[in-house]
C-alpha cells in the first residue's frame, strides 16, 4: 500500500516556490501592464444615493384604482458602483371610499421579486393620513436597470376581476429609493467613451460639469462641439453643465467626480497627467481629486488645436485604443440636404415602421399588448387644410375559436384613429394589408408616438376572456414594411416663430450641421452664459441626433463675418450690447420698450397674419406684464435679422449673470415647451409668459400655387373683401360694356 504524501508539507513547497518565482515575472519586460486598480491596501470609497418619484417622471405621484392596477417606473446604477443595501421607502394615503368594500391591497416589487404589500387604512373615520413603509432592497436584485412595480394584488382564484373601480390610494411623489455600496475604479480607456459621463440605464439629470482654461473663442467653440456630442449620445435625457474658468495650480483641487477639461497649452498643472503634447489630443485620466472620477481631457497647443480635438470627438475620428491618442486630421463631412436630421423621418417618401422600432421583437406581441413607435417631424411641414395621412398596415395575427370581439386598436399620441376588427382564423396566419388615414391635427410639432394595440377578447364571459388574452397562443405581428405617407405634406413654414425653437430647433436645425448658424457671445462670458450655450448646444444636436459641427462662435465685434447665418445672441443685457441693438422687449417697463412693441398699428390689425391673438398673449399684455412690476430672470426673442434676408436673431438675455443660471434650468425643461410661442418669452423662475408681438415675418419652403393662394386669402381677411370688390368692379364694369354695345346695336347710329 503506498502512502500519499501530506496535504500540508505540499502546499508549503508550493507557495515557497511561489514566491521565488513572482518576482522574475513582475520584472519581466515584455509583461502585460498592470491594470489600473487601487491597491489591495486602499480603502473602497462608498456612495449613498436617492431617487424620488417626481425625479423618476412621476411628478404628481399616482393614484391607483381599478383601471390603473399596475404602474412601473425604472432606474439605473452605473457599472463604476455596487450596491451593498437599498430600500424603497413609500409615502401614500388611503382616499375615501364611495362604496363599503374592503380596500385592495397593492404590492411592490423591484426587477419582478416581490418586496412587500402595503398594509391596510387604519380603522378611523374622516381623511386618513400620510403613511410611510421602508422595504429593503436586497443587493443581488439591482442590477445595471431596475424596475420598480406597484401594482394591486391580484385574487389568485379571480385573476382578472376588478377589485375596485375608484381611486382608492395615493402614491406621493416624494416617494424614495435609497441605494449605498462602493465604488470601484475603472480603467481609463477612450473606447469606453461616454462612459463614465452617460450610461444606458441613467436615470434624472445628467450633470457634466465643464472646466475652461481660458475664454477664449476657439476654445468656447470647441466646448460646444463637445456638449453638442453629449447631447448625440444623451438621446433626450436631460443635460446640465455647471461651468468654471481657470485651471488651479493644485489639481487636488479640482471638482470631484467627471468633469471635462479643455485647455490649450502651456499649462504646468496639466503636466503631470500626461506627456508633452504632439498636437490636438484627447485623453481620459483619473481624477486627481477623485481617484474613483475620470476627467476627459481636450487638449491642444493652440485653442486651434483644441477646437480640432473636439472636432474629431463629436465626429468619431479618433483611435479609441488607451487612454490617449493624437488626432493627426479631421474632416468635416459636407451635406447639402436641407431636413436631413438623423433622428427625423423623411417625409418626401413612406417611411417604413420597421426602422421606428426600437429593436426587431417590438413589432411582436404575445396576448393583449401595445407596440410603440416613436418617431420625430421636420418643423416646418405645413398642415393648412389637410385633414388625414395614410398609414398603409401590412400585419399577421394567430387567434383561438371564440376570439370574435378581438381587434387591432391605432391611437397617436393617445388619441384614438380607428380600429381595425382581428376576426377568428384558423391554420396559417394570413397577411392582411389595410390602409387607415390618420388625423393631422393629432400630430405634435415635433415628437410622435404612433401606438397599434393588439386587443384579444373572447365572445364568452368576462373572466375567461380576460384569462384567453393572456394566451401565449395569441399573436399580433406589424410587418416591417408597413409605412407612413407624409409625402404630400408641403415644407413651409412662417418666421419669426418661438414655437418651432423647443420643438426641432428650427430654423437652426434646418441643416444638422448647423451650417447656417452662428452664436454670438459676449467679449468677456460669463460662467452663466457659457453654461446656456453648452445647454442650447447639447439640446439641438438632441433634437437632431447629429453634432452642430459646422457652427461658428464669435463675440459681437465678429458679427459682420456670420451676417449671413442665423445668429442667436446669448449674454446679460450689460455684456452683450447687441440684445439692446436687435431686441423688443426689454425686461423693464420705460417708453423705449413701449415705442419698441410697437402697442397699436392699425394697418396691422387690418392685415395681420393669421387669426387675431387673445388680448391676454398681445402687445398690450407684454406691456401690462413690465408695467406690474414682474422681474423675468430674463427674455427669448426671435425678430427678422436686418443682416441678411430669410434669417432670423434669437435672443437669449438674462437680467444678470446669476440669472442665466437660473434660467437654464427654466428654459430647457420640456415641461414648459408648450409656454413658449410667438415672438417673445419671458422667462420667468416657475414658468414662462409668450406674447405675440407685431413685426416683419418672412417664409421658408414652398407651396403649390393654390395652396398659397387659399392660405393668403385665410391669413388676409381683409384681402378677401379687396379682391371680392376688384371682381364685382370688374364685372360691373364688362357688364356695363356689355349692355352699352348692345343698346347701341338696338338704336342704331
Amino acid at each position: 500500500m503506498i502512502k500519499r504524501p501530506g496535504f500540508l508539507p505540499a502546499l508549503l513547497l508550493f507557495l515557497a516556490l511561489s514566491a521565488l518565482v513572482r518576482p522574475a515575472f513582475a520584472e519581466a519586460p515584455n509583461a502585460e501592464p498592470k491594470p489600473l486598480v487601487p491597491a489591495m491596501g486602499t480603502p473602497y470609497s462608498g456612495f449613498t444615493k436617492s431617487f424620488t418619484l417626481s425625479e423618476l417622471g412621476w411628478e404628481h405621484g399616482v393614484d391607483f384604482s381599478g383601471s390603473s392596477m399596475d404602474r412601473t417606473t425604472f432606474f439605473g446604477v452605473p457599472p463604476s458602483q455596487m450596491v451593498e443595501k437599498g430600500s424603497v421607502t413609500l409615502r401614500y394615503s388611503y382616499l375615501p371610499q364611495k362604496k363599503l368594500v374592503p380596500y385592495p391591497r397593492l404590492e411592490v416589487d423591484v426587477n419582478e421579486t416581490l418586496l412587500g404589500t402595503l398594509p391596510g387604512p387604519p380603522d378611523q373615520k374622516g381623511p386618513l393620513p400620510v403613511q410611510t413603509v421602508t422595504f429593503p432592497i436586497p443587493p443581488y436584485l439591482v442590477t445595471p436597470l431596475n424596475s420598480l412595480r406597484i401594482r394591486v394584488a391580484k385574487d389568485p382564484k379571480h385573476p382578472c376581476s376588478t377589485i375596485y373601480a375608484g381611486h382608492f390610494i395615493h402614491i406621493d411623489p416624494a416617494t424614495q429609493i435609497t441605494l449605498a455600496g462602493i465604488r470601484i475604479h475603472f480603467p481609463s480607456r477612450l473606447s469606453d467613451l461616454p462612459l463614465p459621463f452617460l450610461y444606458h440605464a441613467m436615470t434624472g439629470v445628467r450633470t457634466i460639469p465643464f472646466l475652461m482654461g481660458s475664454r477664449d473663442i476657439k476654445l468656447l467653440e470647441a466646448a460646444g462641439y463637445a456638449a453638442s456630442w453629449f447631447g448625440v449620445k444623451s438621446e433626450n435625457a436631460p443635460l446640465r453643465f455647471p461651468v468654471s474658468v481657470g485651471i488651479p495650480v493644485d489639481l487636488g483641487s479640482l471638482p470631484t467626480g467627471n468633469l471635462v477639461l479643455l485647455a490649450a497649452s502651456p499649462l504646468p498643472p496639466l503636466s503631470g497627467l500626461l506627456p508633452p503634447l504632439a498636437g490636438p489630443t484627447l485623453a481620459l485620466v483619473d481624477n486627481p481629486a477623485d481617484p474613483y472620477g475620470k476627467i476627459l481631457l481636450i487638449l491642444g497647443r493652440t485653442p486651434e488645436e483644441v477646437r480640432t480635438a473636439a472636432l474629431g470627438l463629436a465626429l468619431g475620428q479618433f483611435t479609441p485604443k488607451g487612454p490617449a491618442t493624437t488626432l493627426s486630421h479631421v474632416e468635416i463631412p459636407v451635406s447639402k440636404e436641407k431636413n436631413g436630421a438623423p433622428r427625423w423621418i423623411d417625409t418626401q417618401k413612406p417611411v417604413r415602421l420597421a426602422p421606428l422600432a426600437s429593436s426587431p421583437g417590438e413589432l411582436e406581441v404575445t396576448g393583449t399588448g401595445s407596440i410603440p413607435l416613436r418617431f420625430s417631424l421636420p418643423s416646418d411641414l405645413f398642415f393648412f387644410h389637410t385633414a388625414t395621412f395614410p398609414l398603409m398596415l401590412h400585419y399577421r395575427y394567430s387567434t383561438l375559436p371564440g376570439e370574435g370581439r378581438s381587434r387591432l386598436d391605432l391611437l397617436l399620441n393617445k388619441k384614438y384613429q380607428d380600429s381595425i376588427p382581428l376576426p377568428p382564423e384558423s391554420g396559417t396566419p394570413a397577411d392582411h394589408y389595410q390602409t387607415i388615414p390618420l388625423k393631422l391635427s393629432d400630430l405634435t410639432p415635433f415628437r410622435n408616438v404612433l401606438k397599434l394595440n393588439f386587443n384579444f377578447r373572447s365572445e364568452i364571459p368576462g373572466i375567461l376572456s380576460c384569462r384567453a388574452s393572456h394566451n401565449t397562443r395569441l399573436r399580433g405581428t406589424i410587418l416591417g414594411d408597413s409605412s407612413l405617407d407624409l409625402h404630400r405634406i408641403p415644407h413651409f413654414v412662417r418666421l419669426p416663430n418661438l414655437r418651432l425653437v423647443p420643438n426641432g430647433g428650427y430654423p437652426f436645425t434646418r441643416y444638422a450641421d448647423l451650417r447656417e448658424t452662428a452664436v454670438v457671445l459676449p467679449d468677456t462670458p460669463g460662467e452663466g452664459d457659457i453654461r446656456v450655450f453648452l445647454h442650447l448646444m447639447a439640446f439641438l444636436a438632441q433634437e437632431t441626433g447629429s453634432p452642430g459641427v459646422d457652427l461658428s462662435v464669435t463675440g459681437p465685434d465678429g458679427v459682420p463675418s456670420v451676417s449671413n447665418r442665423n445668429l442667436i445672441l446669448i449674454g446679460t443685457y450689460d455684456s452683450n450690447p447687441l440684445l439692446l441693438r436687435y431686441g423688443k422687449a426689454l425686461p423693464q417697463d420705460t417708453q423705449e420698450t413701449r415705442s419698441r412693441i410697437r402697442l397699436k398699428s392699425r394697418m396691422e390689425d387690418l392685415l395681420r397674419w393669421s387669426n387675431p391673438p387673445p388680448d391676454s398673449y398681445g402687445p398690450e399684455a407684454l406691456a401690462a406684464y413690465f408695467k406690474e412690476d414682474r422681474n423675468p430672470l430674463g427674455v427669448m426673442e426671435e425678430d427678422v435679422s436686418p443682416l441678411a434676408p430669410r434669417r432670423v436673431i434669437l435672443s437669449l438675455g438674462g437680467v444678470s449673470e446669476q440669472s442665466l443660471v437660473s434660467m437654464d434650468r427654466v428654459l430647457f425643461d420640456p415641461q414648459h415647451f408648450s409656454d413658449i410661442f410667438g415672438q417673445v418669452s419671458l422667462v420667468g423662475p416657475r414658468r414662462i409668459h409668450s406674447f405675440l408681438v407685431p413685426g416683419d415675418r418672412f417664409s421658408l419652403g414652398h407651396l403649390p400655387p393654390l395652396t398659397l393662394l387659399r392660405f393668403w386669402f385665410f391669413s388676409h381677411p381683409l384681402g378677401v373683401l379687396m379682391v371680392l370688390l376688384a371682381i364685382s368692379l370688374l364685372l360691373a364694369g364688362i357688364l356695363s360694356r356689355i349692355l352699352s354695345t348692345l343698346a347701341v346695336r338696338r338704336t342704331g347710329p
